[in-house]
């Protein structure tokens, strides 16, 4: 069973907490949000890997919210490594303000947005129900967001805070749009702005609390035209609208992981095999991709012997979580074993037969 609800493993696995928490579904998902980080960093297990495609037209690709890294990668059915940031800079010598022709996925940090904003164009923030009735938006939560405006109306720069020969790490200071969803605001749905002004260069950060549990939505740039055109109707291009970032939780923080690329065009897209990473959950029926019964029974019982300072306990169930684990990959696997291959300039420079 590689996948169950959070309400299902609570029927199953309550049972290893302590017992006056045994019976509160919270306390449980609280215990998974802090076992399953550690289970899903352990290895690759059953459904831990999944194929995502996406276009790479700008250069870059960032990763959907619910996966951690790149396994292996193709960018126009040719497949490239992936390689690190800082250790390969050195080699490959190369930075975002350069135009070399990078033959690998670079590693490039993280970004509070899925897509980068144009620099010649003004936007708007919207949001979009992913849960039918699509009308309609969460009734409770404050999404905030931090951004760079093109030019601003209030203080020309941050520099008047600065004192003596300091330099301004950025052009601009920062401006704060905050949205609370409530009951009045659920019925207009696709029609709440986060922010009205369409003034904004680069988003900072975007950040939610008290959301509506189970009711993800999105945020989408509205493109309004170029900058310096007044925004109306007729300047909106839908086909220019960006995704921001997709919010299905109570409360968190936008971040996503973002990859480089060279030699793209405008037709470019990139096929990659993702590892899963470790989503909080924060109601029944969200799903949990799990190896087997066996191994989330030990990890309960591990937190439970952390917490009691049972040191020597706790080692043992975690490393029964390891070794249960590489069985149940070798299970998995059953005819398809891997074979042994060197490729020492990356995915798709095998060299069969070499040991």
């Amino acid at each position: 069973m590689p996948a169950l609800t959070t309400d299902q493993l609570h029927l199953t696995h309550s049972k290893y907490l302590n017992a006056v928490d045994a019976d509160d579904p919270e306390s449980f998902r609280e215990a998974l949000n802090e076992i399953m980080p550690r289970i899903y960093k352990m290895g690759y297990w059953r459904e831990m890997l999944i194929e995502h495609t996406q276009d790479a037209s700008d250069g870059y690709i960032s990763l959907p919210h619910d996966t951690d890294s790149i396994v292996a990668g193709i960018l126009d059915n040719n497949p490239l490594p992936t390689r690190s940031l800082w250790h390969d800079y050195k080699i490959i010598g190369t930075n975002d303000q350069d135009d070399t022709v990078l033959s690998a996925f670079i590693d490039d940090g993280y970004s509070p947005i899925y897509k980068d904003l144009d620099s010649s164009s003004q936007y708007r923030v919207k949001m979009a129900s992913l849960k039918a009735p699509y009308g309609t938006s969460p009734s409770q939560g404050t999404v905030t967001i931090k951004y760079l405006p093109h030019y601003d109306s209030t203080s020309s720069t941050g520099s008047n805070s600065l004192v003596g020969g300091e330099t301004a790490l950025d052009d601009f200071s920062f401006q704060e749009a905050t949205f609370e969803f409530n009951s009045s605001t659920a019925a207009t749905g696709f029609n709440n702005y986060i922010t009205n002004d369409a003034n904004i260069k680069e988003i900072v950060s975007i950040s939610w609390k008290g959301m509506e549990v189970d009711h993800p939505f999105r945020l989408i740039a509205q493109y309004q035209g170029t900058i310096g055109a007044t925004p109306s109707g007729n300047s909106v291009d839908t086909t220019k609208d960006l995704l921001l970032a997709n919010i299905d939780s109570t409360s968190g923080v936008s971040r996503y992981r973002r990859f480089r690329i060279g030699g793209t065009n405008s037709s470019s897209s990139a096929h990659l095999l993702l590892k899963r990473r470790w989503v909080n959950v924060d109601s029944g029926t969200d799903l949990v991709h799990i190896p087997s019964n066996a191994i989330i029974k030990h990890a309960l019982l591990g937190k439970l012997a952390e917490d009691n300072a049972d040191l020597q306990r706790a080692q043992y169930h975690w490393g029964t979580v390891g070794q249960l684990l590489e069985s149940d990959t070798d299970s998995y696997r059953g005819a398809a074993k891997p074979t042994l291959r060197i490729a020492p300039n990356g995915v798709g420079a095998n060299m069969s037969g070499m040991y």
